[in-house]
């Protein structure tokens, strides 16, 4: 008698993200993670279900992943200038093929209310509500949406910002927005649960 086949559900993620890296989230199908992982597709729908599924699966095992390194960056209980600057340096120092695929995972969620909840759901935890009191705290705010423009502007849209150019904009983001910063920033609008 055979064994069943036991299914390492990370081995397919992993498989599922190396499709969205060769193919955009257009070629995200459970047929393309069946041929990349050598699984029938019955294998791949018995694990995940949907490929929206799926793909939840994938922004939240790569939101998870974002968010060791973020607490990394951030360090213990970093207060809201802190929190702006980690997600700014952990924005420039992620790699590009990593937020090429985050950025085709919300392209295919586009239009899902209950996905994109999740996405919303981490923007509050990561920034608050964005709600400033200061003008230091409306220049970390600004930072915090130009990092996120200049994300969806080179990885999304696909506008040609080559790394070196990149990685000057998103310093120039954090010195802009440090500017004349020599007091702590108050945490009024700007709790979190990181």
């Amino acid at each position: 008698m055979v064994r069943p086949r036991t299914i390492d559900r990370e081995h397919l993620l992993d498989m599922a993200e190396a499709v969205v890296t060769e193919s955009g989230a257009i070629g995200l199908s459970f047929g393309a993670v069946a041929t990349a992982s050598g699984l029938s597709k019955a294998s791949i729908q018995s694990v995940f279900g949907t490929r929206e599924a799926l793909i939840e699966a994938m922004l939240d095992r790569s939101m998870a992943q974002e968010k060791l390194r973020f607490r990394e960056a951030a360090g213990p209980a970093p207060s809201a200038r802190q929190r702006i600057r980690a997600h700014v340096r952990v924005t420039a120092d992620e790699s590009t093929v990593s937020l090429r695929r985050v950025a085709c995972l919300l392209a295919a969620m586009v239009g899902s209310k209950q996905q994109m909840s999740r996405v919303i759901e981490w923007y509050l935890s990561r920034l608050g509500d964005l709600n400033a009191a200061t003008e230091e705290e409306r220049r970390w705010r600004i930072a915090t949406l130009a990092t996120e423009g200049a994300f969806f502007m080179r990885y999304l849209i696909g506008f040609p910002i080559p790394d070196d150019l990149w990685h000057q904009i998103l310093q120039e983001i954090e010195l802009m927005a440090a500017e004349s910063s020599n007091s702590p920033v108050a945490d009024s609008g700007w709790n979190n649960d990181i």
